[in-house]
């Protein structure tokens, strides 16, 4: 590995003076113009974009969403859950399979970190998964973690359940005062942000030689681990997909030094296992570059094995009349154009118990309550929803045992 040239450290925020700006087609690590790849369309959800443009830099092998800004994104993460998945595979259980995969790896990678009593954040630690198994495994180290959403109750109420007295949550202000920490964990966080100067943050409330570990999506492995949704990886919330290489040299430009980095698996809600990229870093470390895999040949492979699939589907699709089709979120809409399996339908129902037009193209279709559409229409049922299917299975066969019923 050689020192890379993204080490000299950025300006910190307070003495930049571009401000909250949206993302545009430069990349944000090198701030070159980046190709546009793919665009995205969605429907209206806070102040989320319903455009997006997902780009490629080849000099820092990395992917990205332009569109938005962090202000907008902030607001949708305050008012929504975004840690179901946790709950969906341990079946009710308290603690998760996920977590304890996710546990064992990362304590496996940090070698003898946990010798002595350590104080740990997770920040953006959503129900807590991951530090219910820190804390249960570690009693005499201290653990802490923040979560801006409705999780957090989740999380404290984890935590009693399990009468852990070494975990405390808080929010941004408390546990920036608890610091600082040996270790800081941003586990699933730094591919939603748009604006990477929460590596400053991080890094101001970690100890002089702290540890921060990420985990991220393993972008190089969509290709092989494809999803039941049409273009699942690519949306407007996961506005980041990294390489090692891409990874490690925007931690390098705010000062953090490689130690090592991983690669694994986790189970996931649909059935199959979801590819993970875990990385540790030293704050005030060595900074070097690993050279990876190129990205933009994985995506464009992935791309066209979900176009493929995307046909194979919609041939099925057109030996019905029309199809019922449940829920109209992002799946829906990307499923709807892109050369997605819902694009040229001849009759398309949106299922949604509350009553809205739902444009898609130049299709403007008014949803119909799902009791009155399974009953009045014999088609099959389009389930484009990624989370609650067990559930929404269950409620199509209470009105309908025999009606099919497909995930897409």
């Amino acid at each position: 590995m050689i020192a890379s040239d993204a080490a000299e450290c950025i300006l910190p925020a307070s003495e930049r003076t571009d401000g909250p700006s949206m993302r545009d087609a430069h990349c944000p690590i090198c701030g070159q113009t980046a190709g546009l790849e793919l665009q995205l369309r969605f429907g209206a959800k806070l102040q989320l974009p319903v455009e997006i443009d997902l780009r490629h830099c080849g000099k820092d092998n990395f992917l990205f969403v332009a569109g938005g800004r962090q202000s907008e994104y902030d607001q949708y993460y305050a008012s929504n859950v975004n840690d179901s998945c946790h709950q969906e595979v341990a079946h009710g259980e308290v603690r998760s399979p996920i977590s304890k995969l996710q546990c064992a790896h990362l304590v496996d990678a940090l070698d003898q970190f946990f010798g002595p009593p350590r104080k740990v954040l997770d920040f953006g630690c959503g129900g807590a998964s991951l530090l219910l198994e820190l804390a249960s495994s570690f009693p005499s180290s201290s653990f802490f973690g923040f979560e801006p959403g409705p999780a957090a109750q989740t999380a404290s109420h984890r935590a009693k359940l399990l009468g852990l007295t070494n975990l405390t949550f808080g929010s941004l202000d408390e546990v920036s005062a608890f610091g600082p920490y040996d270790l800081v964990i941003a586990s699933h966080v730094i591919e939603h942000v748009l604006d990477f100067d929460l590596f400053e943050l991080l890094g101001g409330i970690l100890t002089e030689s702290g540890m921060l570990y990420i985990e991220v999506p393993d972008a190089l492995q969509y290709p092989t681990q494809s999803r039941l949704e049409f273009l699942y990886y690519f949306d407007r919330l996961h506005v980041n997909h990294f390489t090692p290489q891409s990874l490690g040299r925007l931690a390098a430009r705010y000062c953090f030094g490689y130690v090592k980095h991983f690669e694994y698996a986790f189970p996931y809600r649909d059935g199959g296992d979801y590819p993970a990229l875990g990385m540790i870093l030293r704050k005030g470390g060595e900074t070097v570059d690993l050279p990876s895999p190129g990205i933009l040949d994985s995506a464009r492979r992935y791309i066209r094995q979900e176009k493929q699939r995307a046909e194979d589907v919609a041939k099925l699709l057109a030996g019905f009349e029309g199809v019922l089709v449940w829920g109209a979120g992002d799946n829906f809409y990307r499923s709807a154009g892109n050369g997605g399996p819902l694009g040229d339908l001849r009759n398309m129902v949106i299922l949604d118990r509350r009553s809205c037009e739902v444009v898609a193209g130049e299709q403007t279709y008014r949803t119909m309550d799902p009791l009155s559409g399974i009953r009045g229409y014999g088609w099959p049922v389009i389930v484009t929803v990624s989370e609650g299917r067990s559930e929404i299975s269950r409620q199509i066969a209470d009105i309908d045992p025999d009606r099919r019923v497909l995930f897409i």
